[in-house]
């Protein structure tokens, strides 16, 4: 029990001690006798008299008026950077000019003197209750009876001054709450301004698209009109962005979005769909006003120019058209895919033009590239016309490269090097893709055994691979034949490519690390549900999306959001690499982040692996 007693007086004993206000120290006493104080009365002699007991009392800077013009002269001259120096007035009552009440009035109009206190000296010498509820009703701070002594009237004036240093303490914390506020305010409006809108150019992006579109599609299905989709490629930007890097890339397409600005009505949904595509949905327009309207757009880019760094491009586009007519439309996944046909379309039969998008696209699409690309394909796989470039990925932590990206390049036969743009979707298309993705496998696993122990290789794949039965057995006799170690061994995809056929891919993704080989979830930020297919998918790395690096260094929004994934990843236990690193400044953003791994030209460029002799 006495234990237990002296215990709760203990605790009593440091809440009290908590509670105590921080005593006065001498600065404290310092300050407030080097307060500004203004006295003001008719009586010259009673100003004098106060004045003398203030400055016996330790108060050096006093300055005595006789008329309230005196008093506002004073608070006038006080103000520098919007801040008065007179710390306290004291009022006599027997101004005949001004009453404390007509003071207060005047100070309240204005910030710089709200706060100041007045001490109102009373004519009777007396307690009069009423006198001092309508004095204080009438916003003085304290009242003061007559006679005055140096026993009471310089206590009243520290106090005085006293309350109005806290109140400058409090004002002072409430702006900064309210600046840090406005921030938070900024911060929450940019947020939400990304979640439906483009970072680079400020156009809606797809996903206030896909509302648009399921509101015209409502509205032309009820009430029988027509809307129309533009879908906007912009020809060679491939070209300008290799030749002079993505800060021109970057520059044409903030140019391109501010000519769409000025085309289209305020009224129209303009998107930015994603790297040179873009979008616009227009309501109440017919067949023939859009194909007027779009080959207007044309005909306007067909005369841009885009100068960089004294280089001189020609711009065009193709533009493909969607007619929206409710009764014929499924959905707006539907709608927009249509439209991009009609865009592919145009661009193939020679770009700069428009296309209208009919239900024989589809097939006359897939003919061309069939008799185009499939026998290359084919080709290449029976004469190994296919070859891997390794990029290089930098840890932080050890300064060194401990990883290879394996990209896949296709030789034509007049030894002309193909890129996966060129012909993974023709693959895709004619179910070649997973003969593709087999010899990738079997060719990282070779040039693994040719490379030290202590470097690891990623493997990109399609999405449908995973759903096929022969990926795993492939693996499995890969490891055992080569003796790599199987954390080695690192397959990236997409997380388009994981959604698409969620459980089946995950089923497979946790068999092959069931054999020790890791994951990376490729491109990680650039879809609408990243975080939420991120607890749910088994892998080990993530590979933050390039959109987001290109232009950190200057945009807070990308900082705030990559910043967020890295803590994100690291909180699951899972590392981080960012591509697209292209400077050392973003490096060094990147590092202070907490990335772990970084990739891009900086570090080096993809090619092809020679090993030591």
């Amino acid at each position: 029990m006495d234990t237990e007693i002296d215990s709760n007086f203990k605790l009593d004993e440091e809440l009290a001690i908590q509670q105590q206000i921080a005593p006065i120290t001498a600065s404290d006493v310092a300050d407030l006798l080097d307060s500004k104080i203004v006295i003001a009365g008719a009586n010259i002699s009673d100003v004098a008299f106060m004045e003398t007991m203030l400055k016996i009392s330790g108060f050096s800077d006093i300055t005595g008026v006789h008329d309230g013009e005196g008093v506002l002269a004073n608070l006038r001259q006080g103000i520098r950077d919007d801040i008065c120096d007179v710390d306290l007035i004291v009022l006599d009552n027997n101004l005949s000019d001004m009453t404390a009440h007509d003071l207060r009035l005047i100070m309240d109009q204005f910030s710089e003197w709200r706060l100041i206190p007045i001490i109102a000296l009373t004519k009777e010498s007396q307690w009069d209750a009423a006198q001092l509820l309508t004095d204080l009703g009438h916003g003085v701070t304290s009242l003061h009876y007559r006679p005055l002594t140096a026993e009471s009237f310089p206590p009243a004036v520290t106090t005085a001054l006293a309350v109005k240093k806290e109140r400058d303490l409090v004002s002072q914390r409430q702006m900064q709450l309210e600046d840090e506020l406005a921030t938070l305010k900024v911060m929450e409006a940019r947020l939400q301004f990304s979640v439906t809108h483009d970072d680079l150019t400020g156009l809606s992006n797809r996903r206030r698209l896909e509302q648009a579109l399921e509101l015209s599609l409502t509205q032309t299905l009820n009430f029988n009109t027509s809307s129309a989709l533009f879908y906007i490629d912009l020809d060679s930007f491939k070209v300008l962005n290799d030749a002079e890097g993505h800060e021109a890339g970057d520059t044409l397409l903030v140019q391109v979005a501010d000519s769409l600005r000025s085309y289209f009505s305020t009224d129209d949904t303009l998107v930015r769909i994603g790297s040179d595509e873009y979008a616009v949905l227009v309501d109440n327009i017919d067949e023939h006003s859009a194909m007027d309207h779009a080959e207007g757009l044309r005909s306007l880019f067909d005369g841009y120019h885009f100068e960089f760094n004294e280089h001189y491009y020609h711009l065009s586009v193709s533009i493909g058209v969607k007619i929206i007519e409710g009764k014929n439309e499924s959905s707006s996944g539907e709608v927009l895919s249509q439209a991009n046909q009609a865009c592919f379309t145009a661009k193939k039969r020679g770009r700069n033009r428009v296309h209208l998008f009919s239900l024989d696209d589809k097939e006359m699409h897939v003919l061309r590239h069939s008799v185009k690309w499939a026998p290359r394909i084919r080709a290449a796989l029976k004469q190994e016309n296919f070859l891997l470039e390794l990029q290089p990925i930098y840890a932080l932590a050890s300064n060194s490269i401990t990883h290879y990206e394996c990209l896949i390049r296709m030789r034509g036969s007049d030894d002309t090097l193909y890129y996966p743009d060129d012909f993974i979707p023709v693959a895709e298309a004619m179910g070649l893709i997973h003969q593709i993705d087999l010899w990738v496998v079997n060719k990282a696993f070779d040039l693994m055994s040719q490379m030290p122990s202590d470097i690891s290789i990623s493997i990109n794949l399609s999405g449908n691979i995973f759903l096929d039965r022969n990926l795993f057995p492939l693996v499995e006799k890969k490891l055992a034949q080569t003796g790599i170690e199987p954390n080695r061994i690192v397959f990236e995809i997409t997380e388009t490519s994981a959604i698409s056929n969620f459980e089946q891919t995950k089923e497979m993704v946790e068999r092959l690390r069931s054999l020790g080989c890791r994951f990376a979830l490729d491109d990680f930020g650039a879809g609408f549900n990243s975080y939420s297919y991120l607890k749910h998918f088994p892998v080990d790395i993530l590979k933050i999306d390039g959109g987001f690096i290109t232009n950190l260094i200057n945009d807070p929004v990308d900082q705030l959001l990559v910043k967020s994934m890295i803590d994100i990843a690291h909180s699951l236990g899972k590392t981080t690499v960012a591509e697209f690193v292209e400077n050392q400044s973003t490096m060094d953003l990147l590092k202070s982040y907490g990335v772990d791994f970084v990739q891009g030209y900086l570090i080096g460029k993809p090619q092809v692996y020679l090993p030591n002799p």
